[in-house]
């Protein structure tokens, strides 16, 4: 039988591993950046000029 300090010790372990497991779940499910346009009119107009001739 373990004793209650090992135990209490695993149980801890367990608690901080399990601590915001929902958060991680939904950050790697969802993403944790916005979507947000790459492609725009102005980039794609300004993309031009930014070219080294």
């Amino acid at each position: 039988m373990a004793s209650k300090t090992n135990q209490t010790s695993v149980r801890r372990e367990l608690r901080k591993d399990n601590a915001g497991r929902t958060a991680r779940n939904q950050r790697e499910n969802r993403g944790s950046t916005p979507v947000f346009p790459v492609h725009t009119p102005e980039a794609d107009a300004n993309a031009a000029a930014k070219v080294k001739k």
